[in-house]
């Protein structure tokens, strides 16, 4: 994992709701998928990290954001 996965990573983890994340960057674009903690609702923790890649993104970088699921 390189170190600017690493800082995301860290900086999702400190969002209320959070209860895992996962990072991966790919060319032009990074994709996170979360693990929302069962006393919150994705949709609410989703809009949280919304906010915080929002400041963290480069240029035209592409951002997703999705919920991990068990399985």
């Amino acid at each position: 994992m390189s170190r600017r996965a690493r800082r995301i990573e860290e900086a999702i983890l400190e969002i209320e709701g959070v209860a895992g994340v996962r990072v991966w960057e790919l060319p032009n674009r990074i994709e996170i998928g979360v693990r929302v903690a069962p006393s919150d609702t994705p949709a609410d923790v989703i809009v949280r990290v919304h906010e915080l890649t929002t400041a963290m993104r480069e240029g035209d970088e592409a951002w997703d954001v999705g919920v991990l699921t068990e399985g």
